[in-house]
């Protein structure tokens, strides 16, 4: 998603100047700053409550807005939509939360479900408990693939863990099920096992331990070792802090670094043309490679892209 190698300065709206646009004319100050929008702009999107819910509804529902050949800042308005969701604390706002789940991974957007990837329990923090049961469907919906579905069962966990404790071992009783059923998908088990393991109870350690055992090769998500340490340790590992503020997107020095992001990969792509005729060695990798897109070895859930890479990369 890259923006041009000369950003412009970024935008900037007064309180009133935005409390005198229509919904429609503050998404459209959304497209038109693609992933330059301030959190002014975000904030006054959400004070509208159920007026831009609606409007969001509209949208959403609207095939030509999952089309993959779209402009860059219609596409950046999947994400905002999201994130003005996240703010608004209702149950058609989570409804619609999880709607956009459902579409983004039927529209195939990787690139949407990776930005917002481990944000989902922070996107819900503020709902009713009315959106755990459309959240449980999609996590039970087995035409959704893995990497969507386990974002539903992070937030369900995460709902579970504010409402209270026998609301919560009930909700880990719940995912060991998905863990442990033999005809669920393999990596979704393996995803959801992991999730066990950060709140370690001895009557889902024989399960674990049977995952554990079954699993061979790179792609390891947690081994006999780990799950030795859960249980040695007995720590119960909260939601990770660094995935606790979506919003933290829409603060000046996070889009002056995206736009820094954007223009050396601009020139780097400038300089790979100049060099499409350079004969090079080719490069033999000494060990396996990890897919971008496979889920990251460490367990967390997440696509190796969007977990270890990251910190590899940094």
């Amino acid at each position: 998603m890259n923006a041009a190698s000369n950003p412009p300065p970024l935008p900037a709206y007064a309180p009133e100047e935005l409390a005198r646009l229509s919904q429609d004319e503050l998404l459209h100050l959304l497209v038109a700053d693609e992933d330059r929008a301030p959190r002014a702009l975000i904030d006054e999107c959400a004070r509208r409550g159920e007026a831009m819910v609606d409007r969001l509804a509209a949208l959403a529902h609207q095939e030509a807005f999952w089309n993959d050949q779209i402009a860059l800042g219609q596409w950046w308005l999947r994400l905002h939509a999201v994130m003005i969701l996240g703010l608004i604390p209702s149950e058609s706002a989570g409804r619609l939360l999880v709607s956009f789940m459902r579409r983004m991974e039927r529209a195939q957007d990787e690139n949407l479900q990776d930005w917002l990837s481990g944000y989902w329990p922070a996107l819900f923090r503020n709902k009713p408990e009315a959106v755990e049961a459309p959240l449980r469907e999609l996590a039970l919906d087995r035409g959704v693939d893995w990497y969507m579905r386990i974002q539903a069962v992070e937030s369900i966990i995460a709902f579970a863990q504010r409402r209270s404790a026998d609301a919560l071992e009930a909700t880990l009783d719940w995912a060991a099920g998905i863990a442990a059923d033999e005809s669920e998908d393999w990596t979704l088990r393996l995803v959801a096992g992991n999730k066990l393991l950060d709140f370690p109870r001895e009557r889902h350690r024989a399960l674990l331990e049977d995952l554990a055992a079954r699993q061979t090769g790179w792609g390891v998500h947690f081994s006999q070792d780990d799950v030795r340490q859960a249980f040695t340790a007995m720590n119960e590992k909260p939601h990770r802090d660094r995935f606790d503020d979506p919003w933290a997107f829409y603060a000046p020095a996070a889009i002056e670094r995206r736009q820094a992001r954007w223009a050396e990969e601009d020139r780097g792509d400038e300089e790979s043309d100049e060099d499409d005729f350079a004969v090079e060695e080719p490069y033999v990798r000494p060990s396996p490679k990890i897919g971008r897109n496979d889920p990251c070895p460490c367990g967390s859930g997440k696509k190796y892209k969007k977990c270890c890479l990251l910190k590899e990369e940094s």
